[in-house]
């Protein structure tokens, strides 16, 4: 009788369930459901690089006195400056005074190049700028409403092709979850991928339009969307995985004829790449980052690691950001479980790929999309392009696997191994996604604190007039986001920054004469990590103290900058500086330096006190706190 119950209990929730994945409303519900599961965001504030793009977008009698001298543009806060330069497009004047004033590491490279074409996304800020500069909540509500448009219209086209049924509910609701998409809203700076997705997303919904009604004006939409996802974000260069997908796999026809569907959107991204060259934009010397147009080569290497990441990632709703924290010895390994992931789901699939057109058109999207999000070190935030073909697929399996279609193999092992991949995978994507979002409302802020805590030089008393030296900062890098983190907390500038090493490992600092300290590494290099275990955040730290490149500079490089002089005098067999002198043109004891190091134990900024000359101090890395640990456990 309880069985019955039980069982009764099972088929009206089933019921339920269906009824409203099935819902003509559906896609105004999610979007509902959107602003609900983003709410949190709405008291995050700012942090990253929206620091240094509010530097932009204000005038310079809002900001700190000399803010120009840091590359900031002397014209911030003018309409034609922010569509420029918002996303830290900067001239290479603009770049020498970064340098100079060392909002620059000292080993950043001399092509380093970092110019963002995105003017739709660039006048939404300048929006936000205009009407509430002061509130960052209202920033964030708009990238919201940028990921409620995105749900509506991802939940239509699932509808639109996949038909109306519960499936094509369960790939929008899948994607509604994705945790991975809840920093992309939280971060006001990544807006651009929010509106890319969405004017992707109508390309595709005008693409479908034309080729089953032969409308020319969906067509000339279809290219009007392409190219506005395309000034949105560089990665709306993923848009054309969702055209080329459906020349493969929905498409009929000839070969020719299916080239023939692309070729508009072909035209669309030919001019936009002669454009963004044409003008000077894009990204150099960044060691994160791959350009698949100028070096087709090195793309081509590195591509198949990454993307075994980002789709045994998406796939298996594991972050792949914790490839980042990983040590250098485990990171094969994990590379391999991801790869090992992706490939057992699409063995299963696999029958139903051959058997289904719609599951093979989805299955193309996310491979296809795979590719850009792979030009970039895979960090889940620019997955949204790849998810909506992996839902879509996930949602066609489980669909034709519940209806029993007659195209599924009739083997009793291959149906067993379907429906468990089928219950796992729901499993990951539904609860493990619900816990996903919660644990990012909850860390996301922390992490932005722990930023700002590691770029936190306090309010120095007369810091126009003192050169701040840090010592050992574990990422120099982070020194680009002090002069709009000074701008944001109403602080004035320091004279100048000088960041002289990571702190990431153990050094020894030496002061060889009254105007020379001597930094040398306990490790292989200066860029290298204390042994922190399998997992740790010190070495997604120590990543991006490469990102900026020019690291391998060899014993006798010299780099000149106002007031000193950084000379290499050790470096690994790869070439990577181990010992560096750092020779100032005054004394080391001069009241104009303020000097502070990172303790790790306390993970702060605190005063740095000079040896005598002759003498050594040791800066411990990280590796300390997890000694002191040790300790208090014997």
């Amino acid at each position: 009788m309880k069985t019955q119950e039980g069982s009764g209990v099972g088929i009206r929730i089933a019921g339920l369930l269906n009824k409203f994945l099935e819902h003509r409303h559906l896609p105004a519900i999610l979007a509902m459901g959107a602003v609900l599961v983003m709410l949190p965001a709405l008291k995050i504030g700012l942090g990253l690089d929206d620091l240094p793009e509010r530097a932009v977008a204000l005038r310079p009698d809002q900001l700190p006195l000399r803010m120009d001298q840091t590359g900031n543009p002397a014209d911030s806060g003018s309409f034609r400056t922010v569509l420029r330069a918002f996303f830290l497009n900067r001239s290479p004047e603009e770049m020498a005074l970064a340098r100079n004033y060392g909002a620059l590491p000292w080993w950043a490279p001399d092509n380093l190049k970092i110019g963002l074409l995105r003017p739709i996304t660039a006048f939404t800020h300048w929006l936000d700028y205009q009407l509430y500069p002061n509130s960052p909540a209202l920033m964030h509500a708009h990238n919201i409403a940028w990921f409620v448009a995105v749900v509506f219209v991802v939940t239509v086209i699932y509808r639109k092709l996949m038909g109306a049924g519960w499936s094509a509910g369960l790939a929008a609701l899948l994607w509604l979850l994705d945790g991975s998409t809840y920093f992309p809203v939280a971060f006001v700076g990544n807006r651009g991928f929010l509106i890319a997705l969405l004017f992707g997303l109508l390309c595709l919904y005008e693409h479908h339009r034309w080729r089953s009604t032969k409308s020319r004006s969906a067509l000339a939409l279809s290219a009007v969307f392409f190219a506005l996802s395309l000034i949105s974000e560089e990665n709306g260069a993923a848009t054309l995985a969702f055209i080329l997908a459906y020349a493969v796999a929905l498409e009929p026809g000839s070969f020719r004829s299916r080239a023939l569907t692309v070729l508009p959107a072909i035209l669309v991204m030919g001019a936009w790449l002669a454009l963004y060259e044409g003008l000077g934009f894009g990204l150099r010397g960044l060691e994160l980052y791959v350009d698949p147009v100028r070096h087709p080569l090195q793309f081509a290497w590195k591509i198949m690691p990454r993307m075994l990441v980002v789709l045994g990632g998406q796939l298996a709703n594991v972050p792949a950001d914790l490839l980042l924290e990983a040590s250098p010895s485990l990171q094969p390994k994990l590379i391999a479980l991801f790869g090992v992931a992706a490939a057992v789901v699409v063995v299963v699939f696999l029958p139903w790929l051959l058997r289904d057109k719609m599951a093979a058109f989805w299955f193309a999207v996310m491979m296809l999309a795979a590719i850009p999000a792979s030009a970039f070190v895979p960090l889940s935030k620019n997955f949204g392009f790849v998810a909506v073909g992996a839902y879509g697929l996930i949602a066609s399996f489980v669909g034709g696997l519940v209806s029993r279609a007659n195209r599924f193999p009739e083997w009793p092992a291959y149906r067993a191994l379907a429906w468990t991949a089928s219950v796992l995978l729901l499993l990951a994507h539904v609860p493990g996604a619900i816990a996903e979002r919660v644990g990012a409302a909850n860390v996301t802020p922390r992490i932005y604190y722990a930023i700002t805590r590691l770029a936190d030089f306090g309010d120095l008393p007369d810091a126009e007039h003192k050169s701040l030296v840090l010592v050992n900062l574990p990422s120099p890098c982070l020194v680009m986001y002090v002069p709009g983190c000074k701008a944001f907390f109403h602080q004035p500038l320091p004279k100048t920054l000088r960041a002289l090493a990571p702190g990431c490992i153990t050094l020894d600092v030496q002061r060889t004469d009254d105007k020379t300290l001597v930094i040398q590494s306990r490790g292989p290099d200066l860029f290298s990590c204390d042994d922190m275990g399998p997992m740790h955040p010190a070495y997604a730290i120590s990543t991006c103290n490469t990102a900026a490149g020019g690291i391998k500079l060899g014993k006798g490089h010299c780099t000149e900058l106002p007031g000193l002089k950084v000379e290499v005098q050790e470096a690994s067999k790869e070439g990577i500086p181990s010992r560096v002198a750092f020779r100032f043109d005054t004394s080391l004891d001069s009241p104009e330096f303020h000097w502070l190091w990172f303790n790790w134990l306390t993970v702060s900024n605190e005063p740095f006190h000079l040896p005598a000359i002759g003498q050594s101090v040791t800066l411990p890395g990280p590796s300390c706190r997890a000694d002191l640990q040790e300790k208090k456990l014997k």
